[in-house]
């Protein structure tokens, strides 16, 4: 009869494992492995064990642990925390970031011979042995690099992206067989190898469950008690490191489990207490104790980063997009998740909580009768970076019915990075169309067709040939019913529709269409090229996001550098290197001088009686800008920048069709307070202060001859005065424009055309 036999015989419930390390115990068999495999050791059996045993991979590679990401903002110079992303929380620590309670409290819970055995305690097997053969719960069969080896086993299994893969990893990891115990000794004999035994002690310390989705021991600490790990006392430390031998039962954030956890920690104490690691007097303090938690949910998710949430939205969006992050969408989702980043955004979180304060101010987040929402992005100029991104809604990821304050869509962005598509631009598209019109060798001072009329088709030229929709002639109308014949300047301060279809009738629209793509103005649904038709011209053809509207103008005010817009500074990886970023990739793609022309003739609608004098800030800087409205005034648009600041402004039905003219807010910025004039209230707030901070040049250069009067340069008071007029104020602190921008954007020019 061979030893495990007679073991077996002896404690019928006996496993084979166990009988077969305790036999090897007894014999030395394993020691002689473990410590001395060159010693000879007699029987054909116990030989044939130990070549078997030694066969087994005998190491294991450490991965990185499983980390939250973590996004940032800027407030007073301060990094300030907007969101974390993870599967699990955890924080990676140091040795020395751990106090000396919570390492001794681990040694007397778990294996407190830990600096005194192997890899492989034979003490703790024969104890084992003893308690299942006398019917007792088995205590010290494994040792903490055992434990350790399972965790990593674990976590390997779980980072796996495929899930039946990860099933199968799990399962092997965690089976409840001899094999599984048997090549955990196998490797952590393999890991004291490699390892010291502090080493050992740290990482099963910052890998171990806590219960739920807390893992390793500093995440532990501020979870249930809202501190660091290194400053755990006596009772705090045995208290958590209790939840590790059965997070679901131990776990502190529910009241049910915690005399269970009190019961565990007094057995750790006492432990510690017998041990010489605590005084009779802490013992008999913290086991009387009663347990009491301070739980400090970490943040998670968008949801968390209040005003700043749509904002986290697009970067989040921009990661799961962009390749630097990871070769599939589904592995940049699971890096976002584990990698433990360090995301730097380009967010202004001061000046943010002001545009945000602004937009719900003048459109209100729960809508009335009308469901109007209201978006605002501003871009930093000739780098790309967005300082603010505000909507009048609450960001909730899971979306929210219509007609309520909640929404997952980000108006400010494309359908990719925003689930939304974006609006028709209105009369802001009109910029480009002049700009192609100055392209084509024509100059702002020359006079044009500004009559509303029915244009043919035929008129108009793409892509080389007549333009053939198919929907039948055009039937323009004039916002006020303005005739005659108007300079491109007159009709681009008043923002006259026929002015533009003018313009459009001598280009090729598909030229025009490649001179707003140029300078970042892309379809709001993600088609690769933006709609060309006659239409287009007034900005009724493709829908555009604010945000892309935004990098078009800004690309006016940096002379022709085109700076895509960027959400994220920078990002730091787990081990404190850099990591790649989308970038803004600055580069000319319009000439400097056209663009100046651009800028010069964009000025023209902020003073006198363009379409946007109300937005005069009277701060010195340069402003430059567009307003836009759509048919029977659903989208309306503000569009302006200095030398520094692009903003973007948008107010529109959310839900429906209803005219903004004839729908009234609770405040206002000038007479009438209707909603389709807050595009001008909320333009003002944010770039007030955004000019504060900013800056931005008091002039402009003006333009070549050839692009004001194709010839000799000749200076119009009417567009460019030397000091501008300020319009009469009104009596709530705005100034009322000459002209409201009123106007009309749709095909055919049914209703008031837009401004």
């Amino acid at each position: 009869m061979t030893a495990i036999q007679a073991a077996l015989r002896a404690g019928g419930k006996l496993s084979a494992l166990l009988a077969f390390f305790a036999v090897a115990a007894i014999a030395g068999t394993l020691i002689a492995c473990v410590i001395t495999p060159a010693v000879a050791i007699a029987g054909s059996t116990t030989k044939q064990q130990i070549n078997a045993f030694q066969k087994l991979p005998g190491n294991m590679a450490i991965t990185p642990l499983d980390q939250k990401t973590r996004i940032y903002a800027k407030s007073k110079g301060k990094n300030v925390l907007l969101a974390s992303f993870f599967n699990q929380n955890r924080d990676v620590v140091k040795w020395e970031g751990i106090s000396k309670t919570v390492k001794n409290a681990t040694l007397a819970a778990e294996d407190v011979r830990f600096y005194d055995h192997g890899p492989v305690d034979p003490n703790g097997i024969a104890r084992a042995l003893v308690s299942n053969l006398m019917h007792k719960d088995i205590q010290g069969a494994s040792t903490i690099s055992q434990q350790y080896v399972k965790n990593v086993c674990v976590q390997q299994a779980e980072a796996l992206v495929d899930k039946k893969a990860m099933t199968a990893a799990y399962d092997k990891c965690t089976e409840g067989s001899y094999n599984r115990k048997i090549r955990e000794m196998r490797l952590a004999i393999g890991l004291e190898k490699q390892y010291t035994k502090n080493e050992i002690l740290l990482g099963y310390l910052n890998i171990a469950g806590f219960g739920g989705r807390t893992y390793g021991i500093e995440a532990a600490a501020r979870y249930y008690y809202d501190k660091s790990a290194k400053d755990l006392d006596i009772g705090q430390a045995a208290t958590l490191i209790s939840i590790v031998n059965n997070p679901a039962e131990f776990r502190l954030d529910r009241k049910e489990n915690l005399a269970g956890a009190e019961a565990r920690r007094n057995y750790v104490l006492k432990v510690e207490r017998n041990h010489g690691m605590i005084t009779a007097a802490e013992y008999e303090k913290y086991s009387t104790a009663k347990i009491v938690t301070k739980i400090s949910p970490p943040s998670t998710g968008c949801q968390t980063a209040g005003a700043a949430g749509f904002f986290c939205d697009y970067v989040v969006k921009t990661i799961l997009a962009s390749k630097q992050f990871g070769r599939t969408e589904a592995i940049r989702d699971a890096n976002l998740r584990t990698q433990g980043w360090k995301v730097y955004t380009t967010l202004d979180l001061d000046l943010q909580k002001k545009a945000q304060k602004a937009v719900d101010y003048y459109v209100p987040q729960k809508p009335g009768a009308t469901d109007v929402g209201a978006a605002s992005v501003s871009v930093q100029v000739g780098t790309g970076r967005v300082l603010t991104m505000v909507q009048n809604k609450t960001y909730r990821p899971t979306g929210a019915k219509p007609r309520t304050k909640y929404s997952a869509v980000n108006f400010n962005v494309n359908q990719k990075l925003g689930a939304g598509a974006g609006f028709q631009p209105g009369s802001t598209f009109k910029a480009y169309t002049m700009i192609g019109w100055l392209k084509t060798g024509h100059s702002m001072n020359q006079s044009v067709n500004g009559n509303a009329r029915v244009i043919p088709d035929g008129n108009f030229t793409a892509c080389g040939s007549p333009y053939q929709g198919g929907g039948g002639p055009w039937d323009l109308h004039n916002d006020e019913d303005e005739k005659g014949n108007y300079t491109v300047q007159k009709g681009t301060a008043r923002s006259i529709n026929g002015v533009f279809a003018s313009l459009a009738q001598e280009q090729d629209l598909c030229d025009l269409g490649k001179i707003a793509e140029s300078m970042g103005v892309k379809d709001g649904f993600g088609a690769k090229h933006l709609q060309v038709k006659p239409t287009m011209s007034i900005g009724a053809a493709s829908t555009v996001a604010p945000l892309d509207n935004a990098v078009g103008y800004a690309t006016i005010a940096s002379k022709g550098i085109r700076c895509d817009a960027i959400g994220i500074d920078r990002v730091i990886d787990s081990d404190g290197k850099g990591m790649a970023v989308p970038k803004a990739n600055c580069r000319r793609v319009q000439d400097a001088g056209l663009m100046t022309a651009a800028g010069y003739d964009l000025h023209n609608p902020t003073v006198g009686n363009g379409t946007m004098a109300m937005d005069q800030l009277y701060d010195g800087k340069y402003v430059f800008g567009k307003t836009g409205t759509t048919d029977f005034a659903k989208d309306t648009w503000t569009m302006g920048s200095t030398t520094k600041v692009t903003t973007a402004v948008w107010v529109g039905n959310v839900t429906g069709h209803q005219n903004l003219r004839f729908v009234y807010g609770p405040h206002g910025c000038n007479a009438g307070s209707n909603y389709a004039s807050m595009r001008h209230c909320i333009w003002q707030a944010i770039q007030r202060p955004m000019n504060a901070k900013y800056g931005g040049a008091s002039s402009w250069p003006y333009p070549a001859a050839q692009y004001v009067s194709g010839g000799a340069a000749i200076r119009h008071a009417d567009a460019m005065p030397k000091s501008d007029p300020k319009p009469a104020r009104t009596s709530n602190g705005g100034s009322k424009p000459a002209s409201d921008d009123k106007g009309k954007g749709g095909d055919k020019g049914k209703g008031k055309p837009g401004r």
